[in-house]
């Protein structure tokens, strides 16, 4: 009788994962991990993102954040395009449950808060 209840619990266990893999994969806030993200690097849709593709999308980015144009970042730039991506994720995320710290409390304060609160 007790090999059938730990069978039967056993079961009960898979079929609760596999039913719910989807779901897993998606994470918390009910999305996979960039599928729409994916989509739009693979430029040529073929299921794969090449080397040139990922380069592609990361020299897009890097050109977004070079204000300037002078083929270098600059802190100022690395800053901007940062506090630019949080109110971004902020508006998007509205009315969304959050699993991180409260807004505006950091738990450690990045380099460079620690300096310019040092000053």
């Amino acid at each position: 009788m007790r090999k059938q209840a730990a069978m039967m619990l056993i079961l009960l266990g898979a079929v609760t994962i596999l039913g719910n893999n989807d779901a897993l994969a998606k994470g918390p806030h009910g999305h996979m991990w960039g599928e729409a993200r994916f989509d739009a690097m693979d430029a040529n849709s073929d299921g794969k993102i090449s080397y040139d593709e990922h380069m592609a999308n990361c020299e897009s980015r890097f050109k977004a954040m070079d204000t300037d144009n002078d083929g270098f970042l600059i802190r100022d730039e690395c800053r901007k395009a940062w506090q630019e991506r949080k109110e971004e994720m902020k508006e998007k995320g509205k009315g969304k449950r959050s699993y991180g710290p409260p807004s505006g409390s950091s738990p450690q304060a990045s380099p460079e808060e620690s300096k310019s609160t040092a000053d």
